[in-house]
């Protein structure tokens, strides 16, 4: 296999989207948040990964984001702490937002971790 500058560079910044994404993580238990629902994309992989393999983080996945927007506010209620979810970008995101406002009126502790397109696809 001939290694180009091209393949090195990606690799590096997988690397170190990895490593972001396990110092959020990181965080995120540091400061009690235990539960983390996934709608898995490609953008958010790093995050994906990171809080899968976590120990102390159980991670419930879904394809739909808006039925699991209302899961992880049915899993925050029962759990009376703080779940994150993690999606991909765009619609993904969009498709939250029933979620988010009902979390916000109901005082439910609801993070939304989101992948982001690259600056070229703005």
């Amino acid at each position: 296999m001939i290694t180009t500058t091209k393949n090195i560079i990606s690799t590096q910044c997988a690397n170190i989207n990895l490593l972001w994404g396990q110092l959020l993580i990181e965080e995120l238990v540091r400061l009690g948040v235990y539960n983390i629902c996934i709608a898995p994309g490609s953008r958010s992989t790093p995050l994906t990964m990171a809080a899968s393999a976590h120990p102390n983080i159980k991670t419930y996945c879904h394809f739909d984001e808006r039925g699991l927007g209302y899961f992880a506010i049915g899993l925050a209620k029962g759990t009376q702490s703080p779940v994150a979810i993690i999606t991909t970008s765009g619609g993904a995101v969009a498709n939250l937002h029933p979620a988010i406002i009902e979390a916000r009126m109901s005082q439910v502790p609801l993070l939304v971790l989101s992948g982001d397109r690259p600056d070229e696809l703005i």
